[in-house]
């Protein structure tokens, strides 16, 4: 090797000694700062590191220093000064702590009460467990968040398990939801891990069923101190017969009544109740602001809750565990209609309805299926006991070829519009079919031979099967053990624990959709049938006439 190259060499080693020993006497302020960060000495770190700061005389190490700086900004509760920091660097992606940089910039924004920002910088994390890190801090930050704020950007970070757990705390609090409220929750409770461990372990092959009924509405207190004649206590009665037959035929069964008394304070009691958290089925209760409050409480559990008397289903809509026992108003509508395609010759139809809010509800849905399959609602009218008469008068319906009408629906349980129409038809000789509800078949003042002497065809809601073996049986038993005859609120009952047990029980387990869709149809013990599959309601809608003084679905 000559001597130039030896000197070289020498040089080189000598410069590189030196230029190590200059780095490291240069990072000694650095290396302090962070030490001082880990002390909780943040002001004087932040000093060390502003040279450091600078790219153009440190490059890469100046993006370290600039989130040291941050970090100690941030820890000392300058969250302006953190965020504009690192701004600088944060969307550097050939720096390979740009991610961790973009996880503290998303605190500093929720820190300063930014939260759309600090949401969509979440949103651009890529690591996943910085990710995770961030949407356990969304959870944190947004848990008292204007609700407003949750609903109104949800559909943007629906991603971020962190969000729609905080939506959902928020949403649990409320004891009524609105219908987009409800939409938005069914929603989120399909994503994973967000409803762990909300529900409570069964009680074995025990079939438990909380009945909440508002048993002394009007005053009182227990059960015990209902008297015969009201509608709730003969639902009662029904489904207590039903359980006990439940009990005779194997099933392992442990029902648990409540009272409501109409009163949300109470409600609010009965739903912490331990046993509600622990029950297969919650049944009732039946009012309107009742159900709300008890459907939502059910909805965050998974609880399945069935309504046992309404047909009004605009508010289960969107949800998964809220179930009509009854058909909802579009099965009516659907069963109607499809029977009006199927039988009626023309395309006029006259609708009349009561005052009721399924009646009213149930006229403008049949109004616009009709439609769509080229009917001619001629008339849509909101009728009364009085006013019946005069729409009746007005179609025309004796003389077949100036009738107004080729079918006419009442939709309608009033017994004084019953009884004005069945006066009213007595003198006339009418062949236009006429759809009435199944009720009219209960009407205390009209005979199975007044009836039938009629054209009328009855809307099936629950049916029962009049005459047959088994009502027989039902009835004896229940006359036998309560001294009344039993009305069809008792008969509704008992068909409803039935069903239940049918469903859900220790052979078919207790998962309530799933068994609901496998069953299919059921083949009712005392009804003429029901049908859930991939229903929240009752889609067996049947038509019913009396022939020779037995009912026939046609």
């Amino acid at each position: 090797m000559s001597f130039m190259r030896r000197v070289f060499f020498l040089f080189l080693f000598v410069a590189s000694f030196f230029v190590d020993s200059l780095a490291q006497d240069r990072l000694s302020d650095y290396n302090r700062a962070k030490t001082l960060i880990g002390y909780g000495n943040y002001g004087e770190a932040m000093e060390l590191l502003k040279p450091y700061m600078d790219r153009d005389q440190y490059g890469q190490l100046s993006n370290y220093a600039n989130y040291h700086f941050a970090h100690a900004a941030y820890q000392s509760k300058q969250y302006e000064l953190a965020r504009t920091t690192l701004q600088r660097i944060a969307d550097q992606r050939s720096w390979q702590k740009s991610e961790d940089a973009k996880y503290l910039l998303s605190l500093s924004y929720f820190q300063e009460g930014k939260n759309k920002e600090a949401l969509e910088v979440i949103n651009s994390i890529s690591d996943k467990s910085l990710k995770r890190e961030a949407e356990n801090a969304t959870f944190q930050f947004l848990k008292e968040a204007p609700l407003d704020f949750l609903l109104g950007n949800a559909r943007n970070y629906t991603e971020n398990a962190g969000y729609r757990l905080a939506l959902k705390s928020q949403l649990d609090r409320k004891t009524i939801l609105s219908s987009a409220e409800r939409e938005m929750y069914a929603e989120i409770r399909k994503s994973d891990n967000v409803f762990a461990g909300t529900t409570e372990d069964k009680n074995g092959d025990v079939l438990e069923i909380a009945l909440l009924l508002p048993f002394n509405y009007s005053g009182g207190s227990g059960v015990r101190n209902l008297n015969s004649g009201n509608f709730v206590f003969e639902l009662y009665q029904g489904i207590l017969m039903g359980v006990e037959q439940l009990k005779k035929s194997g099933v392992k069964v442990n029902m648990k009544s409540f009272d409501t008394g109409r009163d949300e304070g109470k409600i609010k009691s009965i739903l912490a109740d331990p046993f509600l958290r622990q029950a297969d089925v919650i049944i009732g209760p039946i009012y309107p602001e009742e159900v709300e409050v008890v459907m939502s409480y059910a909805e965050s559990r998974k609880i399945p809750f069935i309504n046992p008397l309404s047909n009004v289903d605009d508010k289960i809509r969107g949800l998964e565990f809220a179930y009509l026992f009854r058909p909802s108003v579009s099965s009516i509508s659907d069963g109607v209609v499809d029977f009006a395609r199927k039988n009626i010759n023309g395309k006029r139809i006259a609708l009349a309805y009561s005052s009721a809010l399924r009646d009213e509800q149930l006229a403008r849905q049949i109004k616009e299926t009709a439609t769509k399959f080229n009917f001619d609602v001629i008339r849509s009218e909101n009728v009364s006991g009085k006013s019946i008469i005069d729409f009746l008068r007005d179609l025309r319906l004796s003389s077949d070829a100036s009738s107004a009408a080729d079918l006419v629906i009442l939709l309608a349980d009033d017994p004084s519009i019953g009884s004005s129409t069945l006066g009213f038809l007595e003198s006339q000789n009418i062949s236009v079919p006429i759809l009435v509800m199944d009720t009219w078949l209960y009407f205390n003042f009209a005979n199975f031979e007044m009836l039938e002497s009629e054209n009328f065809y009855f809307i099936g809601n629950n049916s029962l099967r009049l005459g047959e073996e088994n009502i027989k049986s039902f009835r004896e038993k229940y006359f036998n053990q309560y001294i009344t005859h039993p009305t069809f609120n008792a008969h509704l009952g008992y068909e409803l624990a039935q069903w239940i047990g049918s469903v859900i029980n220790s052979d078919q387990g207790f998962d309530f959709r799933t068994n609901l869709n496998k069953k299919g149809f059921w083949e009712g013990k005392i009804s003429y049938g029901l049908d859930f599959k991939n229903s929240l309601s009752n889609k067996f809608v049947p038509l019913l006439k009396l022939e020779n003084g037995k009912l026939e679905i046609k």
